[in-house]
């Protein structure tokens, strides 16, 4: 659990590592913004490309194998980052380290659920999720920190804790037969699921500087429709897919599914506009919004941790329903933001926010996963991660274009907030409301997780019980 975890944050922390610096490496090479974006622009779609393949690698490879590529690759990306000689090649390095940051993620979750008890589900859960809390938790601190000595240590400081995961995973994961026959991927699906993300994250990454009506977001638009169609198509007609789709027919797994999604909308919004707004209108610097949103985000590893503990007694629907609440009225309590706001109304209502995430997010997953046979956990976690990194694009992209939107159509500036402070603020306060509308939707979603009661040993874990009122699972045998 330590190897999984340590690896699970290894590399959600190379996900945001740059995130709050990323203004710092305009100066350092002379650069502008539209091409500096393009280290997060160009990792965000590496991530989402590799998520689709990891259920393939793990069959063909072996999960332990996997791993231990995935953690020497991260590690010879960080040290390779670190000697880029101009913003091309870091661009380049990064947009490498993310496609191995994209099988992490879900190969992570597939092995606690394909070697792990199913009574140990719920708590390895929990950990694997403050995993993921934490990178974004100490990133903006700490790469601020390094930045101020040279900007080389951002990816340095990553490589003791790479050897070291690689360590536990080469000592402590166990050896495990390769599940799959299959020798090599379905080359058609392949294309098909590749060009299709590529297109969508193109869609809405650059939805705000291109604009709706531009032809070149038209064309890749329905370029990303017919290509996933037919990627879609392909999965449910031929006997070994890249992705088991049929998973889909488990009412269990796509609820607790488009939970999470709806949960990672509306994560997106606070994180991505609340550092906005304290360093652009409060004028903060990025180490300082990073040591002020760092006690709330603790406060998730905290939440995370309770609903670990409550779920075999509460079940996925009560603690989804409570988390949803939290987030809902923390966001609210955003939308009220101005220029006079103080830190402490921040850190008390992002401590809330991550609180419900923390809640919530947990028993969500563990639902949907718990309700999947073991030798399709592959596949269920690469749908997971596969989803998350999709919504979490569409997330940024969308709340980022309404943003502008709105804060235009007061007259104001969007990337200045002293050319109309009012406008900037109100820009911001829409942001928060659609965020309210589209978090809303967890709630009647919660309400499908139903638990069905059975008669289940002194040792059962309650997971068990959430999975038994799916519906019946339609499944292409693999064997």
């Amino acid at each position: 659990m330590a190897a999984l975890f340590l690896g699970s944050f290894l590399s959600i922390y190379h996900v945001v590592s740059l995130n709050a610096v990323l203004p710092g490496f305009i100066s350092i090479f002379h650069t502008d913004l539209q091409t500096a974006q393009w280290l997060m622009t160009g990792f965000t779609l590496a991530t989402g490309m590799a998520a689709p393949l990891c259920a393939y690698l793990e069959e063909r490879f072996g999960a332990r194998r996997l791993f231990l590529l995935c953690t020497v690759m991260l590690t010879l990306c960080s040290i390779i980052c670190s000697f880029a000689w101009n913003i091309g090649s870091l661009i380049v390095f990064r947009t490498l380290q993310g496609v191995f940051c994209g099988i992490m993620q879900p190969l992570t979750l597939s092995i606690i659920y394909g070697t792990l008890p199913k009574e140990q589900h719920s708590s390895a859960l929990g950990w694997w999720t403050m995993s993921t809390i934490l990178g974004p938790a100490l990133a903006p601190t700490v790469s601020g920190w390094l930045l101020q000595s040279d900007w080389r240590l951002l990816f340095w400081v990553t490589v003791p804790l790479g050897l070291l995961v690689w360590w536990m995973g080469y000592t402590y994961l166990p050896h495990q037969a390769v599940r799959g026959a299959v020798k090599r991927p379905d080359i058609p699906s392949l294309c098909y699921v590749i060009g299709g993300t590529l297109s969508l994250l193109l869609v809405f990454s650059n939805l705000n500087r291109w604009g709706i009506a531009s032809p070149a977001l038209q064309a890749l638009g329905i370029s990303s429709v017919c290509l996933i169609t037919l990627f879609i198509r392909r999965s449910l007609r031929i006997e070994r897919p890249l992705l088991q789709l049929h998973l889909f027919a488990n009412r269990t797994f796509t609820a607790s599914l488009s939970a999470s999604l709806i949960l990672i909308t509306g994560l997106y919004s606070g994180i991505y506009f609340i550092p906005l707004f304290l360093q652009q209108v409060q004028g903060m610097t990025p180490m300082h919004v990073g040591l002020l949103l760092l006690p709330p985000a603790l406060t998730m590893t905290l939440a995370t941790t309770v609903a670990s503990k409550l779920y075999a007694r509460l079940g996925a629907r009560k603690l989804l329903i409570a988390g949803t609440l939290l987030l809902l009225l923390a966001t609210w309590q955003f939308s009220r933001l101005n220029e006079h706001s103080s830190h402490g109304f921040v850190m008390l209502w992002m401590a809330v926010r991550y609180m419900g995430i923390g809640l919530s997010m947990t028993p969500a997953m563990n639902a949907g996963m718990s309700a999947v046979e073991p030798r399709l956990s592959s596949h269920a976690s690469a749908l997971i991660n596969w989803i998350r990194q999709a919504g979490g694009a569409l997330a940024i992209g969308v709340f980022t274009a309404y943003f502008y939107a709105r804060t235009n159509a007061y007259g104001g500036d969007p990337g200045h907030y002293a050319a109309d402070a009012h406008a900037y603020i109100r820009g911001l306060s829409d942001v928060f409301v659609l965020a309210l509308v589209l978090t809303s939707f967890g709630l009647p979603l919660s309400l499908l997780l139903r638990r069905r009661r059975r008669a289940v040993s002194s040792g059962s874990n309650a997971a068990a019980q959430e999975a038994g009122d799916a519906a019946p699972f339609v499944s292409r045998s693999l064997d």
